[in-house]
């Protein structure tokens, strides 16, 4: 350091060390709010230029997304218009069949129904023919030696015997499908013990239980007449009057032929208590 005047040249510079820390101080007081009691914050140290990081450069700035127009909302359809309750709707067309369609489909040729003759005897006349046998007791209201009609019984009280074989002819008409009004004459083939025929007129109905099956079961109510004669030397003189119950199956060979058996009880009340019980096979034709 040189020295001037004999004074060294240190005054200079002090001078200007103490003015420039009095600037910075006050240019502090200042920036902290005029607080000149405030103790200025240290001073950093100033990076060198080698530390400092480098420098990244800031990310691209990226376009905001384009807006896209929303579409209008479609408009509602109409209502349709309403029709009146008494107005209907017109069915829709039927589709029309094209040739590909038609021969697509297989044909199915239309069978002829055949006619089949029905088996009931509705409206018909029939005839039939049974003979047959049986079996009778007889039960007197008195006590002679010719009430059972049996000399060797000798006034018993119940009086049994086998019936006289008998022919029935059978006149019949179909009033409907299940019922036949019917006629039995019965026809004595062997003498009775009063060395007469029996002769008997029993008319009623039958009643078919199928009417239209090839084998049905068949049943009677019918009311009887006695008219056999009787000896002369006996009381027993006037006709017997009672009912009759016959039950039977019938096979029909075809609609106007038919074969059939049957078992019946005919039980009298007038000339005396009797109940007999007979069977027989038989056929009837009938027309138309």
């Amino acid at each position: 350091m040189r020295k001037r005047g004999g004074r060294p040249a240190i005054l200079p510079s002090l001078v200007l060390l103490f003015t420039s820390m009095a600037s910075r101080q006050a240019a502090l007081a200042a920036a902290g709010g005029g607080d000149p009691g405030t103790a200025p914050p240290p001073l950093e140290a100033a990076p060198s230029p080698a530390a400092a990081p480098p420098a990244v450069p800031p990310p691209p700035a990226v376009p905001p997304p384009p807006v896209v127009p929303t579409p209008p909302a479609p408009a509602a359809p109409p209502a349709p218009a309403q029709v009146p309750a008494a107005e209907s709707p017109a069915p829709p067309a039927p589709p029309v069949e094209t040739a590909s369609s038609v021969e697509a489909v297989p044909t199915i040729e239309a069978v002829p129904h055949k006619l089949v003759p029905s088996l009931s005897h509705d409206m018909q006349f029939g005839l039939a023919v049974m003979p047959g046998d049986g079996y009778r007791v007889v039960v007197p209201y008195t006590h002679d030696v010719t009430d059972c009609g049996d000399r060797t019984q000798m006034s018993a009280h119940v009086c049994g015997s086998r019936a006289p074989m008998f022919l029935d002819l059978q006149p019949s008409f179909g009033i409907e499908k299940s019922w036949d009004l019917i006629v039995d004459l019965r026809f004595g083939l062997e003498k009775d013990y009063n060395t007469f025929r029996p002769f008997f007129v029993m008319p009623g109905f039958r009643y078919w239980l199928e009417s239209e099956t090839h084998v049905k079961f068949f049943t009677t109510m019918q009311f009887v007449y006695d008219g056999t004669q009787q000896q002369s030397t006996t009381k027993h003189t006037r006709s017997d009057f009672g009912v009759r119950n016959s039950n039977g199956l019938m096979i029909e060979v075809m609609r106007n032929l038919g074969v059939y058996f049957q078992f019946g009880e005919t039980i009298g009340f007038v000339r005396w208590f009797s109940i007999t019980v007979d069977g027989g096979i038989g056929v009837q034709a009938r027309m138309p």
